[in-house]
Parts: C-alpha cells; structure tokens; sequence
C-alpha cells in the first residue's frame, strides 16, 4: 500500500495541486505523506506532465506522487509514472480496469458511489470529496463515518479541509487520510506555505 495509507502516525495526508519546488519542499518537509500534481487543464492548479515529472523526483520514497486525471483519454500514458492515479471524472469500470498503475477514485459523496466504488476490485482507495475536486466545499460527514468501518479499501476525506476544521473531522469519521488543497491557499492555485505548515500540523494534533 503506498506511503500515504501507512503513516507512521494517526493520519495520511496527501497535500494536492502543487506546481512549484519550492511548494514540493514545503509540503515534504511539512509531513505530507503524498503530493497531489493536476492533470486537469481546465484546473487553476494544472500542471504540465514534464513539470510533474521533474518535481517528482524530489520526493523521498516514503512521499508518493498522485497523477490527478478526470476523463483522461488513455491512462496507458501513466505506464511510466512512478506514483498512483487519483480518477475524479467520469471514469467507470472498464476505464478504471485499464489503469497501469494503483488507482484512487475519487467522487463527490453519495452512499451509493461508496458502495459501487468499495466494490470494483481495480480501485486500490477511495477518496470523497463535497464536490468535483478543487472548489473547497465540506460535506456532513456523519452517514459516512459510520460506514466507512464497513469498507474494504481505504478511505481519504476531502473538500473544504482547513486547519481550522480538518482535526474535528478526523475524530469524527476516523478515515484512513484527508487530502486538502484548496484549503491552504492564498488565492485560487496559489499555495500559502504558512497554511501548509499549519494544516498539516492541525491535522496531525499538533497544533
């Protein structure tokens, strides 16, 4: 199971949409257990592949790189990508089935998703978000805490996590990790490395 389910501490974290060095250092040095980088052109925080590729190689081998694709034409692309798929479009089975490496499948908050996605046997963990991804909004965690024991694989909560709320919903749902991006900037794709910091610490008691 890659780094971000096996902390060593109390949570994962996976810190998403950096574009930066300078951001990768930060977020590694912080504690964040993977590095989200945005396939998604439409996305603020999009990232060219061979950017990506470059800052990937800063990572220590216990930090995983998470390639952030939504409707990706040929995840055969990612043959040579050292790291996992995070899936937030409209992917389905057969798509998923053609992942080459571990997938995330991410997914605005719906019970029935939960139980589809918990139930495909190429999806490696789940990820529920309040939204499609990247617009920081929360959700009720409340009817997925309690079924997040029942799961099979792995669960990262996300959408609208700040350090100012993100320890309450981890004593509240218990998952496996929390992801967090929008959360921590100045302005929309601008990553505020205090809030990082900050973030990472709340998450982890901390602070």
């Amino acid at each position: 199971m890659i780094p971000l389910l096996q902390s060593k501490d109390d949570i994962g974290i996976k810190v998403c949409g950096l574009r930066t060095e300078e951001d990768v250092d930060i977020a590694v040095g912080a504690g964040a257990n993977a590095i989200g980088f945005m396939f998604v052109r439409e996305s603020p925080r999009f990232i060219e592949r061979h950017v990506a590729d470059q800052l990937a190689l800063q990572l220590p081998e216990d930090v995983t790189p998470i390639a952030v694709v939504q409707n990706y034409e040929s995840l055969s692309d990612f043959a040579d990508w050292n790291g996992w798929l995070q899936l937030c479009g409209e992917e389905d089975e057969a798509s998923v089935a053609t992942a080459p490496v571990p997938v995330i499948r991410a997914f605005t908050w719906n019970e029935t998703e939960l139980i589809r996605w918990d139930a495909c046997p190429n999806v490696d963990a789940l990820l529920v978000d309040g939204s499609t991804g990247g617009l920081g909004k929360t959700f009720d965690v409340t009817t997925l805490a309690k079924m997040i024991p029942t799961l099979s694989k792995p669960l990262i909560i996300a959408g609208g996590l700040t350090a100012e709320n993100v320890r309450g919903i981890i004593a509240q749902s218990n998952p496996t990790a929390v992801d967090v991006s929008s959360g921590i900037e100045s302005s929309k794709g601008i990553k505020d490395h205090q809030m990082m910091c900050d973030f990472i610490n709340a998450a982890r008691g901390l602070s």
